[in-house]
């Protein structure tokens, strides 16, 4: 019974499993920006078009894809409470990056790819399995 009344104890509030949690979330988006690949499932970004490389370049812009100004990789943010962990970024454009689309203000053949920033890996998955494993161990122990 005590084991059984620490382990509901313990899942009352996760708060601390969840503070790990988007931590590693967020890390998972930081090596996204890093490889210029999706976390999720490691492939590489599609390339810049030529076009877009020439006015990047007009523009002094050197930096990697998704960072030509550094805003959108500065901009990642992670949250957790009792119940929940997330990471996400509050720039307008971070959607189109993430899932690809053609904006308003672009003409048909300007259509963005999906370059998805946002994600966890399997590897990141088993983390956060081992994460809750410890927690609800600790519990009732």
């Amino acid at each position: 019974m005590k084991a059984l009344t620490d382990l509901a104890a313990a899942g009352a509030d996760l708060s601390p499993v969840m503070k790990e949690i988007s931590g590693i979330l967020a890390d998972a988006s930081e090596q996204a920006f890093a490889n210029e690949a999706d976390p999720t499932t490691g492939e590489s970004w599609q390339p810049l078009t030529e076009a877009h490389k020439g006015y990047r370049q007009s523009k002094g812009y050197t930096g990697s894809i998704l960072q030509m100004s550094g805003q959108l990789a500065a901009s990642i943010q992670s949250d957790h409470g009792r119940d929940f962990a997330q990471v996400g970024s509050n720039k307008v454009y971070a959607a189109i990056h993430q899932h690809g689309g053609l904006p308003d203000m672009r003409p048909a053949n300007a259509a963005i790819p999906a370059r998805p920033f946002l994600g966890a890996s399997e590897d990141d998955k088993d983390e956060i399995m081992e994460v809750l494993a410890r927690h609800l161990s600790d519990a009732i122990r």
